[in-house]
């Protein structure tokens, strides 16, 4: 069974509208990206069930100016 990771929490305020957790890459900071590479919110949390597929796939196109089409 894939083990669940949550990447990011909803913010409790307009101000902040999310807080990263220590699971997330250092380099990730558009939950947007996150979600275009896998990521969803489950309730209040951001969450992916494989952690080494999502962090190899942000790797590979980090820094590179293609996106995945999820449509």
């Amino acid at each position: 069974m894939a083990e669940r990771v949550v990447l990011a929490h909803k913010g409790d305020t307009s101000m902040v509208k999310f807080r990263w957790t220590e699971q997330a890459p250092q380099d990730l900071y558009d939950v947007e990206y996150a979600e275009e590479l896998g990521a969803v919110w489950e309730g209040p949390e951001l969450v992916i069930y494989d952690l080494e597929g999502f962090t190899q796939l942000f790797e590979y196109y980090k820094g590179n100016t293609y996106m995945p089409d999820n449509d």
